[in-house]
């Protein structure tokens, strides 16, 4: 009997200390609500700049964070009266902000910029709260005309908030603006609002900026459409994703981009070369041919293509149209030392493929080698000058030529003797 006695002691004591604790609990959310509400009923004469104003405006930022507090928890989430009390704490901030902004006192930019994106985010959430279909299935947002006609005048603060933080490297702070901006187009709260789209592919534009210095590729890609149809910063735009997808390691998604840039920019010096390293290091020379062949028919003087051309057919060993490409190049005057290693690795292979032949004797072998031999002496000789450093380049091949033309003298000073 005692043991039950004990137990009904036990539970009674766990069921006064919830009630305790859920009694103490509502006191402090009453106790917070007047202090929110008094804050709110004494900012007034916020656009003084003076101790006193600081000390009201003070009041409404603590007691946001306090609001806001509640409303993240499970049991207050749908509190409409919390959400409409965090409402007029965020305007009353806001509106304090404006005013100094009339009367050219100095205003906290950032805090204000901010302070306008909460206010808007805010409604948003309440907007939706307020939405929901009540108990008869009926949807009636009693407060959607008044806060979207409050918020209207604001909302190009919020696209000039994000180029204000734009201009001043905070990434992050920017892109929510232009993202928020842009969302917003979607609210039913504007959705009588005109939009202009011309404008909005500009700040479209501008969230890709922001989000590649972040860097968040999925930031970027959430306005990269919009971004793409401004035809004024569409290039712009083409190189930022690329670069950004490639950071991320989306190799998909940076082929994509640089092909796309390749061909509506098929003279641009970023999409071309980039598209064709991509084929090459895959090692597919047919598809790196088939875009240098595009762009050599847009430009065929194009030095940068020849170079291309030229570096493609080295890859697929084509070296007679490789040498071809090559000698064109340097007739342009194209000063490039890794041309004159290309042309004397090309005569050394024809070298070397022609001592291995059969069925000829040796003599005539070595005498036609030795042509190879002499032609890429110039060029090799050249590049060893103009690139002393890359030794394990140059050293063998000039190593064979000085020994089958019977150098001595080079092959001495070449071993260092």
């Amino acid at each position: 009997m005692r043991k039950i006695v004990v137990l009904f002691i036990l539970i009674a004591s766990v069921i006064v200390g919830a009630y305790g604790a859920d009694k103490k609990q509502i006191k402090q959310l009453k106790a917070d609500i007047a202090s929110a509400k008094d804050a709110i009923k004494n900012a007034v004469d916020m656009e003084k700049n003076d101790n006193n104003a600081q000390k009201k405006l003070n009041a409404l930022e603590k007691s946001e964070q306090t609001i806001a507090k509640y409303l993240s928890q499970d049991e207050y989430r749908e509190r409409k009266d919390l959400y409409l009390l965090l409402i007029d704490l965020v305007r009353k901030q806001y509106e304090a902000g404006n005013e100094k902004m009339y009367l050219k006192q100095k205003v906290d930019t950032a805090w204000y910029v901010r302070t306008g994106r909460r206010m808007f985010l805010t409604m948003e959430k309440f907007d939706s709260l307020d939405a929901k279909p009540n108990e008869k299935g009926v949807s009636e947002p009693s407060y959607r005309k008044k806060h979207g006609a409050f918020l209207a005048p604001y909302r190009e603060n919020i696209k000039k908030g994000g180029i204000y933080f734009l201009k001043h490297k905070e990434w992050a702070e920017a892109w929510q603006c232009f993202d928020v901006y842009l969302e917003s187009r979607n609210w039913k709260m504007f959705a009588d609002q005109k939009n202009d789209s011309v404008d909005d592919r500009k700040v479209a534009y501008l969230s890709v900026v922001s989000a590649k210095e972040i860097p968040d590729l999925d930031k970027a890609l959430k306005y990269s459409t919009e971004a793409l149809a401004d035809t004024a910063k569409r290039e712009n735009a083409l190189m930022l994703l690329s670069e950004l997808s490639l950071d991320k390691g989306d190799s998909a998604l940076y082929v994509k981009y640089v092909t796309e840039g390749f061909k509506q920019y098929p003279l641009s010096e970023y999409f071309f070369p980039r598209l064709i390293d991509y084929h090459t290091e895959k090692g597919d020379y047919v598809r790196s041919e088939k875009y240098v062949d595009e762009a050599l028919k847009k430009d065929s003087l194009n030095g940068l293509f020849l170079l291309a051309k030229h570096t493609v057919l080295m890859s697929m060993e084509k070296y007679d149209d490789a040498l071809r490409y090559a000698s064109l190049l340097q007739q342009r005057n194209d000063t490039l030392p890794i041309l004159n290693y290309n042309i004397g690795y090309i005569y050394n292979v024809k070298a070397q493929q022609t001592l291995k032949k059969t069925g000829v004797p040796y003599r005539h072998r070595m005498k036609e080698a030795q042509k190879y031999y002499r032609l890429l002496l110039p060029y090799m000789e050249k590049y060893r000058k103009e690139k002393p450093e890359d030794r394990q380049r140059w050293y063998h091949i000039l190593y064979d030529a000085y020994l089958n033309l019977n150098k001595g003298k080079e092959f001495n000073a070449l071993e260092g003797k």
